[in-house]
């Protein structure tokens, strides 16, 4: 049996290396770049992004030659040709990169929910396969659009290396052996604070060469929230409350907290999406147990952590952007996502008001001053006509919306424009025809 990098080396030489488009060269597309220059088998051969020299910037940060990089915005022609010469195409258009020829997958790595549903439809529509970093997008409309690309014949991907992806992984191992999974989770890296703005991160941003704006959805919760969302789309698993219970624990008691109340732990009902704060950040992890007793005892004897009959399975990282590469060959490979929402939504994350919301007032982005993000059983939502939280950038406010209330289709006039909200139309009408 071929190890992935030799089938990588193979490829390569039998058809060509895989070539990479990618939308998004911030930190984390730059060290998506950098990892694969050190592989095998598949290159980032054009790169997107609307600040003016970030493409030529994230190749160069990457060790490519600058004189390997021609700045091409919007002859297709040109494109391939370059790419087909072995040069790197730097481009601020992004539409223009999804039909460069020659490129095998489409990444996007911008975390704009807008952009992330125009990039991944554009892409399904050109017939190219479609790995997203973007889980803001996917958390709002992740069943549309793999509904999009089978009927295209192309994959819909979330990537291996962040947290839905990682723990995926661990749900695909036990779930071939037969266990049965209580619940999936991950750990939170930043202490909740549902009212940080950028402003009142911008030092700890400074200091971490980051984004304040994606710092600030680490602690509000926001990236929790629509990581659960999707792992929790992706494997049917819904949260038992609005928000998750996110308990302080460590990982030797992960077995003892996240599972059912009838056995010590928090939850009613096992098949259950939570996060936990403490030093299981940044690990990810599933709670299992059997009713067979024989494997029951071999678990305590391999010392596995565990209490009682519930056993977690725990891998302390994920490295993000940098395990992208293994969702991009297994995909241009062999057709297999690490992660997609195959059913309709069990969850949602709804978008809840930072502070007192007044009419005139415009949602701003995500990791802002406006909204944060929190989880809840898709059906509730519904129920209730709660906003979607991948709908709200840039919506006017109409109604007042207090502090900590969740906001209301009612409460707001979204722009119908947005390739998001269309597609979350769409996606709504399929999951009323299926449930039907």
């Amino acid at each position: 049996m071929q190890s992935l990098r030799e089938r990588l080396q193979e490829r390569a030489r039998d058809k060509g290396t895989i070539r990479v488009g990618l939308v998004g060269a911030g930190q984390m597309g730059t060290g998506l770049i950098s990892q694969v220059e050190k592989m095998d088998g598949v290159k980032v051969v054009a790169v997107a992004d609307v600040i003016q020299g970030r493409p030529q910037a994230a190749f160069v940060e990457s060790d490519v030659p600058a004189n390997q990089v021609e700045l091409i915005e919007d002859n297709l022609d040109m494109a391939g040709a370059a790419i087909a010469n072995g040069k790197r195409v730097a481009t601020h258009n992004s539409d223009f990169l999804v039909n460069i020829p020659h490129l095998d997958v489409i990444v996007e790595s911008t975390g704009v929910p807008e952009v992330g549903a125009r990039i991944c439809e554009a892409a399904i529509n050109a017939g190219r396969h479609i790995v997203n970093m973007n889980v803001e997008t996917d958390a709002t409309i992740g069943y549309q659009l793999y509904q999009m690309a089978k009927e295209k014949g192309v994959v819909y991907s979330l990537v291996a290396g962040d947290e839905p992806g990682s723990i995926k992984e661990l749900y695909d191992f036990a779930d071939a052996l037969g266990f049965e999974i209580v619940t999936v989770g991950k750990g939170k890296n930043n202490p909740l604070d549902r009212t940080a703005t950028p402003s009142s991160l911008a030092d700890r941003a400074a200091k971490n060469e980051m984004s304040a704006k994606m710092l600030c959805s680490f602690v509000d919760g926001t990236k929790t929230m629509v990581e659960m969302t999707s792992i929790g789309n992706g494997v049917g698993y819904a949260p038992e409350i609005r928000g998750a219970y996110g308990p302080h624990t460590t990982v030797g008691d992960l077995a003892k907290v996240f599972v059912p109340k009838a056995d010590g732990g928090i939850f009613d009902e096992k098949r259950r999406v939570d996060y936990a704060v403490g030093d299981v950040a940044p690990g990810v992890f599933i709670i299992i147990t059997t009713d067979q007793p024989k494997i029951l005892k071999d678990l305590k004897y391999l010392r596995l952590n565990g209490h009682g009959n519930y056993f977690a399975l725990y891998r302390p990282y994920h490295l993000a952007n940098l395990e992208t590469p293994i969702t991009i060959a297994h995909v241009a490979l062999d057709g297999n996502p690490t992660l997609v929402t195959k059913t309709p939504p069990v969850a949602e994350t709804i978008a809840v008001a930072k502070r007192d919301l007044q009419p005139g007032e415009k949602i701003d982005s995500l990791g802002g001053y406006t909204v944060y993000g929190m989880i809840d059983q898709a059906s509730t939502a519904a129920a209730e006509d709660i906003l979607p939280l991948g709908l709200s950038v840039g919506a006017l406010v109409v109604k007042p919306v207090k502090m900590g209330d969740p906001i209301r289709y009612s409460d707001v006039d979204i722009d119908e424009r947005q390739a998001i909200v269309r597609l979350r139309r769409q996606q709504d009408a399929l999951v009323k025809a299926v449930s039907a």
